[in-house]
């Protein structure tokens, strides 16, 4: 964690001000890792409606996509200590041990998995659009020793999905899935409507990557900075800034930690996932870069895979804790 804002807003939906920035995904799905080496250049407001077809990463996430599903449970691996932190920062707002929790967009359980680690009292009903995701998660549930605290729900965070929930939660949790609603804004009402008063939603989103070296060792000089801008020219990844929305559907305080993701090819982890992230992101881009290009890119792949690069990625990581406050004053247009 590098650095933290302190953002108190009011409890009405008028008047509030903030600034902030975010990514991209599936609706009540998993985050699209596969585009984290791009910087955030599609950014979208909170308010804006979208139909999923119109922007990148959006829609559930493919069924029986398992280089998709190996990427989130890598991500996850090599993220662990930005999840960690994110942790402890929800765990010191709350204050008190949660006993219900839900899991927006669970993807494959890496966020499910770590809170029921976290907070060992709790329930946690993750949430997801795709059926294979939550066929994963309940797996690596059972595995893990968690699996009679987990619920999963197949259901759309664009739908009423409060109704799932059987009671009021004390911490909500949207890593990487917010970007992926139509209605951003109306999803934070409905967590602010399914949070005990004192409950707390945590956000994260990515911040922009870069890669090193920027000739991701292949020789050719300004190789990974061609590869990002064309990324970026399609929209990955989706940024997205939270702190005026979340002040807007009347949480306060609200805080924002900035982190950072580090993956490296010089260990087994790293390595494949770099091999899996360039590999997919290469077929997004391959009519955008040169032949010489497309060439030093498949190379760096398969140096990848046979274990000789020493790739790395860098990107950054924002987390936003959110409180619903203890005044119980109805939230106007709150949904639930």
């Amino acid at each position: 964690m590098t650095h933290t804002d302190h953002t108190s807003h009011g409890s009405g939906p008028a008047g509030h001000s903030g600034s902030g920035a975010r990514d991209h995904g599936s609706t009540g799905s998993a985050h699209d890792a596969s585009a984290h080496v791009a910087h955030g250049a599609h950014s979208h407001g909170a308010h804006a409606a979208h139909s999923h077809a119109d922007r990148p990463g959006h829609g559930p996430a493919p069924e029986g996509d398992s280089d998709m599903a190996e990427l989130l449970d890598l991500d996850a691996a090599l993220g662990a200590t930005v999840l960690t932190d994110a942790l402890d920062a929800a765990a010191a707002v709350l204050g008190t041990e949660p006993r219900s929790i839900v899991d927006l967009g669970a993807g494959t359980g890496t966020g499910t998995l770590a809170l029921a680690g976290r907070f060992p009292e709790a329930h946690v009903h993750s949430l997801d659009a795709t059926a294979s995701m939550l066929d994963h998660l309940t797996a690596s549930a059972q595995t893990a020793g968690v699996g009679d605290r987990v619920t999963t729900h197949l259901t759309d965070l664009d739908g009423d999905w409060t109704a799932v929930l059987p009671e009021q939660v004390d911490l909500a949790w949207a890593a990487l899935s917010l970007h992926h609603v139509s209605d951003p804004a109306r999803v934070l009402r409905q967590a602010y409507g399914a949070l005990r008063p004192g409950g707390v939603l945590v956000v994260t989103e990515m911040s922009g990557a870069r890669f090193e070296p920027s000739d991701l060792g292949s020789g050719r000089d300004g190789l990974g900075d061609r590869v990002t801008a064309a990324l970026a020219g399609h929209g990955y990844p989706v940024t997205a800034e939270w702190t005026t929305a979340l002040g807007e559907a009347c949480f306060a305080p609200v805080e924002r930690h900035e982190m950072s993701f580090d993956a490296s090819a010089t260990t087994a982890e790293g390595a494949r996932y770099l091999a899996i992230q360039l590999s997919r992101n290469r077929d997004r881009i391959a009519d955008d870069l040169s032949a010489d290009d497309l060439a030093a890119l498949d190379a760096v792949i398969l140096a990848l895979g046979a274990g000789t690069s020493e790739v790395r990625t860098v990107s950054g990581r924002n987390v936003w804790v959110a409180v619903r406050p203890l005044d119980t004053m109805t939230h106007e247009g709150a949904d639930r």
